[in-house]
């Protein structure tokens, strides 16, 4: 454990503060006369020293053996969340199926490129500086793109429109990579111990992945209902079609407003979103109920369609609790 020293603060001049360094800190980072010496202040007023503005050099080499496929591909995501700016991934016999999931994982990042390959190694390069890394703006972006794929995919359902349900699920692995992307921002921050480029908290840092996060599995629900959409040719009927087309805004619209309040940390409304998700959840049920007492298809159509919806209101209600988890976060301490 880290030992606490105390430094007396002294005046020099008529208005000039200075402390000393510790010796063995200097030492280490072989600070002198003259070294030029790097000063940030973190959101509650905690300063960080440093003796250089670089980033440092984080490579890593990772030995696949025979491994490819899914192990593979997760090994390389793995490497990316922890902040690795160089991932070198070798084998004493690489084949070429180990190549193809390489390039592969790599078109699904945001940043990495493939600057070297031999017969044995692939050196996988980060392009993307940290500076960068925008965190709230990648959070808007992954949520105009979930927004959108939601409402686009109870309309390739209620249109029986396959052109737009497939491309509803192609879209699901670009917020996948915004996804990988938060998590790495985050990584940046704990590794560099301050926020760049950043006007809020590691706390509120934290709280954006997690919402990213819930955006992600939302996402993924309307990827799973344009595929029932693609798969089952199912005509709604009209009183359906009718609830089901407001219901696909009404999903995005709650969205939009559960990101908002949680960029602006607005608990109070917050709190009135939840409150209202009771009642759209008895909406789904009444939707739901009408697939039921029809053949076997529509029937797994209407359980399908009402689990992802509500599904999708709990992630709604995550990222909300999120907030209120934030304000209260950021409450002064007396």
């Amino acid at each position: 454990m880290m030992s606490l020293e105390t430094r007396k603060v002294q005046r020099t001049g008529k208005s000039t503060l200075i402390v000393s360094l510790p010796k063995n800190w200097a030492t280490k980072n072989t600070i002198s006369n003259g070294s030029i010496l790097f000063l940030s202040q973190n959101q509650n007023g905690a300063l960080i020293l440093s003796a250089e503005r670089s980033e440092p050099d984080l490579t890593v080499k990772l030995d696949i053996a025979n491994k490819s496929g899914e192990p593979l591909i997760r090994d390389i995501i793995a490497c990316y969340v922890a902040g690795y700016r160089t991932i070198e991934v070798v084998s004493s016999q690489m084949s070429a199926q180990q190549k193809r999931d390489l390039h592969g994982i790599v078109n699904k990042l945001i940043g990495p490129e493939i600057l070297e390959e031999t017969v044995n190694k692939v050196v996988i390069q980060d392009l993307l500086s940290s500076e960068e890394l925008q965190a709230e703006r990648a959070l808007k972006r992954i949520k105009n793109m979930t927004k959108l794929m939601i409402q686009d995919a109870v309309a390739s359902l209620v249109k029986n429109n396959e052109d737009l349900a497939r491309d509803v699920m192609q879209r699901d692995n670009d917020v996948d990579r915004l996804n990988l992307l938060i998590a790495r921002q985050f990584t940046e921050i704990l590794r560099s111990g301050s926020v760049k480029q950043e006007t809020f908290s590691a706390i509120a840092a934290f709280n954006y992945m997690q919402a990213a996060s819930n955006l992600e599995r939302i996402a993924d629900h309307a990827a799973k209902i344009a595929t029932v959409s693609l798969e089952n040719h199912c005509t709604i009927a009209a009183d359906v079609e009718e609830e089901l087309s407001k219901m696909g805004p009404n999903l995005a619209s709650l969205i939009d407003d559960c990101i908002s309040v949680l960029v602006h940390a607005d608990s109070k409304r917050a709190n009135e979103l939840i409150d209202n998700m009771a009642d759209l959840k008895r909406r789904v049920q009444i939707v739901a109920g009408t697939f039921q007492g029809g053949d076997t298809q529509k029937m797994r159509i209407g359980l399908i369609l009402a689990g992802s919806i509500e599904r999708i209101l709990d992630y709604i209600i995550n990222i909300c609790e999120l907030t209120i988890n934030l304000c209260n976060a950021n409450l002064e301490v007396k």
